[in-house]
C-alpha cells in the first residue's frame, strides 16, 4: 500500500509548465524593451503563485485524508438501524431474550392452565458497554433488567393472572475494571461470588429445568387430603441453596489459571462470600464446576456447589449439593442433593436436540423434618437460524411434612425462548 502523500503526477505537470515557460521565454540578450522583460517576469511569478496554491491545496487534502483514516480506525461505521453508544470511546452491545410458556398443573384436587414467563430463564434486556483502554485493560458497564408478566414461580391456584411486579426489576447495575493479568473488580448490583455456584449445567436443558427445581412452578400450593389447600408453596420446600444471589456488592475475580478462578465479594450488613470455579476442556470432553461458601449473619452460613461434564458423544452428567448452618437456635441443617443425566444429539439439521432427566432431594428446607422430592424430564430443540429454543418439560413435586397428608403436584411446561 502506497503511503498517503502528494500526487506526484500533478507536481510533475506543474514543474514541466515552468520549464516550458523558461525555454520559450526570449533570451535576455535579444533586443527587448525593459517593459517586455518585466512582463515576462510577472508571468513567471503568477505561474509560481499557482504552483504554490496547488501545493497548499494538496497539503490540505492530505490533512483531510489523514483525519478521515483516523476517524475510520477509531470509530467504524455502524450500519443504519443498529444501536450505537453516545460516546465514541465506548463499544455498546445490546442483547436480551423473551421466554414465554404454557404451564399446566395438577395439584391432586384441580387442574389449571397458566400463561407464564418462564422463570428458569426470565424475559430480560441487557446493555453492555466496554472501553478497551489497552490490549490488557478494559473498563465496562453492565445494565440488565427483567420484565416478567405472570412469572412461573409465582402464579398459583389462587392467582392465575396479573401476577408480577408489572415493571422492570433490576438484575445487574454494575461497572467493572478488568485486566488480563490482575483480574476483574466489579462494583454495584450484580452477582455475588457465590451466586450460581450450585447451578453449573452443561446439559443444554437448563432453559426448562435445572437444580433450582421450583422455577418451573414455584408458586403452586400443596393440597392436604384432610384440610384442603394449604399455604405451603413449592418454592418454600424446594431450594438449591444457591449462595447470596445478586446484591449491591464489591467483587473481585482472579484471572483464570489452569482452568481455575477464585472470587470473593462483600455485601452490606456484614455479608460476604468466596467461590472457586473451574472450567476446562480435555479433548472432546468439557468440565465445569464451582464450590462456594457464604456467610449471612443472623441468617445462615452456607456451602454449596455443582459439577457438570459433557462428553464428546453428547452424554452429560450434572450434580449439585448444598448445606445450611442456620443461626436460628435449635434449627436443623437444610440440605439438598441433585443429579441429572442428559444427551445432546444432532437429530435435525435446524439445530441440536437436548434431552435430560433429573432428580432432587431436599431435607429440612422449609421446616424441620420436611422431606422434599422431585423428578423431571426435559426436551429442548434449538432452531439456530431463528435464535430460538423450543422446549417441553415435566416435573413432579412431593413434600412429606409431619401432621399433613399432602398430595403431590404435577407440572408440565412448554414454550419458546427467543434471544436477540
Amino acid at each position: 500500500m502506497r503511503p498517503v502523500g502528494f500526487p506526484s503526477s500533478r507536481l510533475r505537470l506543474s514543474a514541466a509548465g515552468i520549464l516550458s515557460l523558461l525555454l520559450v521565454a526570449p533570451s535576455p540578450g535579444a533586443a527587448q524593451s525593459a517593459e517586455e522583460l518585466q512582463r515576462q517576469i510577472e508571468v513567471l511569478q503568477r505561474q509560481l503563485e499557482k504552483v504554490q496554491q496547488q501545493l497548499e491545496e494538496l497539503k490540505r487534502q492530505q490533512r483531510e485524508t489523514g483525519e478521515q483514516v483516523r476517524r475510520a480506525v477509531e470509530r467504524p461505521e455502524v450500519p443504519a438501524g443498529l444501536a450505537r453508544s453516545g460516546n465514541d470511546k465506548v463499544q455498546l452491545t445490546v442483547s436480551g431474550q423473551v421466554n414465554r410458556a404454557l404451564l399446566f398443573s395438577d395439584d391432586g384436587d384441580r387442574r389449571d392452565l397458566f400463561f407464564v414467563d418462564n422463570d428458569n430463564s426470565s424475559t430480560r434486556m441487557r446493555l453492555v458497554g466496554r472501553v478497551r483502554a489497552s490490549e490488557e485493560f478494559t473498563v465496562g458497564t453492565l445494565f440488565e433488567v427483567e420484565f416478567q408478566s405472570n412469572p412461573s414461580n409465582l402464579v398459583n391456584q389462587e392467582n392465575e393472572r396479573g401476577v408480577g411486579s408489572g415493571s422492570f426489576d433490576e438484575r445487574h447495575l454494575d461497572l467493572f475494571f478488568e485486566h488480563a493479568r490482575y483480574g476483574k473488580l466489579s462494583l454495584g448490583q450484580g452477582d455475588t461470588a457465590s451466586n450460581s455456584a450450585s447451578e453449573i449445567d452443561l446439559s443444554g436443558t437448563a432453559v426448562v429445568g435445572y437444580s433450582s427445581v421450583s422455577d418451573m412452578a414455584g408458586g403452586l400450593l400443596f393440597v392436604d387430603d384432610d384440610s384442603g389447600r394449604t399455604g405451603i408453596r413449592v418454592s418454600d420446600a424446594f431450594s438449591n441453596l444457591d449462595g447470596l444471589s445478586r446484591d449491591d456488592r464489591i467483587r473481585y475475580d482472579t484471572p483464570r489459571f489452569a482452568g481455575f478462578t477464585l472470587s470473593a465479594s462483600a455485601v452490606a450488613d456484614e455479608r460476604w462470600d468466596v467461590a472457586l470455579r473451574y472450567r476446562r476442556q480435555y479433548g472432546d470432553t468439557k468440565v465445569a464446576a464451582a464450590v462456594a461458601y457464604s456467610d449471612a449473619p443472623d441468617a445462615q452460613e452456607r456451602i454449596d456447589g455443582s459439577v457438570s461434564v459433557l462428553f464428546g458423544n453428547g452424554v452429560n452428567l450434572t450434580a449439585a449439593a448444598g448445606r445450611d448452618d442456620p443461626d436460628q437456635a435449635g434449627r436443623d441443617h437444610p440440605t439438598f442433593v441433585y443429579a441429572k443425566i442428559g444427551y445432546l444429539l444432532d437429530m435435525f439439521e435446524v439445530g441440536r436436540t437436548a434431552l435430560a432427566v433429573d432428580i432432587y432431594s431436599g431435607r429440612d428446607i422449609a421446616a424441620d423434618g420436611d422431606d422434599s422430592f422431585s423428578v423431571g424430564a426435559f426436551a429442548v430443540q434449538n432452531l439456530d437460524l431463528l435464535a430460538t429454543q423450543l422446549y417441553l418439560g415435566y416435573r413432579y413435586y412431593e413434600l412429606d411434612r409431619d401432621g399433613l397428608d399432602l398430595d403431590p403436584i404435577n407440572a408440565v411446561m412448554t414454550g419458546a425462548r427467543v434471544k436477540f
